[in-house]
């Protein structure tokens, strides 16, 4: 499974990346929303998690323009509540995360 990664904070997203390629999948990993919107222009995924506190445009923000624009599955990842602003078809993935729900996580997303 193609998996986009968008998390502003390099040292996560490299962990990101890693532990999801550990779990058999292929992640690809951009530190903006403006750099994930660029990414989705030249390639195709199958599931993008996205932190919500990103610099610029918001992960919120990021995930309703994607969901908007394709079909692809939207999880939005955050250390805080859930907010009442996430879309009810945008997944929600609370920090911090284990691998084991994060494989959860992964697993739902490929099943669909």
């Amino acid at each position: 499974m193609q998996v986009l990664l968008v998390e502003d904070n390099v040292d996560a997203l490299e962990g990101l990346v890693e532990m999801t390629g550990f779990l058999g999948h292929e992640a690809h990993g951009c530190t903006s929303a403006e750099n994930a919107l660029a990414m989705l222009q030249t390639r195709s995924f199958d599931l993008m998690i996205t932190d919500i506190g990103l610099p610029g445009i918001s992960g919120l923000e990021l995930a309703r323009r994607v969901r908007e624009l394709q079909s692809l599955e939207v999880t939005v990842a955050s250390g805080y509540a859930r907010d009442d602003d996430v879309p009810p078809d945008v997944g929600w993935l609370m920090k911090p995360f284990g691998i084991d729900e994060y494989a959860a996580l992964l697993d739902q997303a490929a099943a669909s």
